[in-house]
């Protein structure tokens, strides 16, 4: 039991090591983030670990890691967690996002946390302030749980070399494993909470029989949509979900650069 733990601690602090040569392209203004960044927005997250490169490179993506943005809603929750943050972290404690990390499970941090990585955030349209409150609660529901250590070794596939795997092949390591374990995984726990309220993150268009009064099968070949089982969602789903918008007032301190004929002559 003890070897065990021991190679499971050594493949996660492996898995989670920062690489040197992070290249952050935009500064974020954290102020104006904070003004701007809604509770239920999505942050998309440009990692530096290990892990964060496999992602983005088997899913051929900027982005390895997903938060939900909660501002002071575990505050509003009071309670020893809410007691904790407010001497871990302050002012912070009042613009705080809950994620899902190997290490400790399911947390929550502050959005400044991620100040100096480059960041994406991503709104859900058009959803109702009563569902935002249910989509919340659900995430806070999840504060504590942990991944399922016994499936720890899944994670160890990534440490094969993946970039020799045949292209049709490279998504396939990141949905292995047990559903539990995936579930926890930080885009499908928020998926999962989207879901809750009848939100999908990202569909899928197919073709079957759809339309048509009732009882005649509808029309064969028409385009048709199901939702993605939230184990499936990764970061990037949120960036190309035609439900949410990608909102960037927080780059270059807020200001547009103006267009002109040869501006940089």
């Amino acid at each position: 039991m003890l070897i065990h733990q021991a190679l499971n601690d050594w493949v996660i602090r492996y898995l989670t090591a920062e690489l040197p040569g992070y290249q952050r392209r935009v500064p974020n203004d954290m102020d104006l983030l904070h003004a701007n960044v809604h509770p239920g927005d999505v942050v998309l997250v440009e990692g530096k670990s290990r892990i964060s490169q496999v992602i983005m490179y088997l899913t051929q993506s900027s982005w390895s890691h997903a938060a939900m943005y909660i501002g002071d809603a575990l505050l509003r929750w009071g309670g020893p967690r809410a007691d904790e943050a407010l001497e871990r972290w302050g002012h912070d404690a009042a613009h705080l996002v809950i994620e899902s990390d190997m290490k400790q499970g399911v947390i929550v941090v502050p959005l400044s946390k991620y100040e100096h990585h480059n960041l994406r955030i991503c709104r859900p349209h058009g959803l109702v302030p009563e569902d935002v409150e249910r989509v919340l609660t659900e995430m806070l529901l999840h504060l504590g749980v942990r991944y399922d250590r016994r499936n720890i070794f899944d994670l160890a596939r990534y440490l094969t070399p993946f970039h020799l795997l045949p292209r049709k092949l490279r998504r396939r390591p990141l949905y292995l494993g047990s559903s539990s374990s995936r579930e926890v995984i930080c885009s499908a726990l928020i998926a999962r909470a989207f879901y809750k309220v009848g939100y999908p993150v990202q569909p899928v268009l197919g073709t079957g029989r759809t339309g048509g009064p009732a009882g005649t099968g509808g029309v064969r070949g028409a385009r048709r949509m199901t939702v993605r089982h939230p184990s499936y969602i990764m970061p990037r789903d949120f960036d190309l979900s035609a439900n949410f918008e990608v909102l960037k007032g927080h780059l270059l301190g807020g200001v547009r650069l103006g267009y002109a004929p040869d501006p940089w002559a």
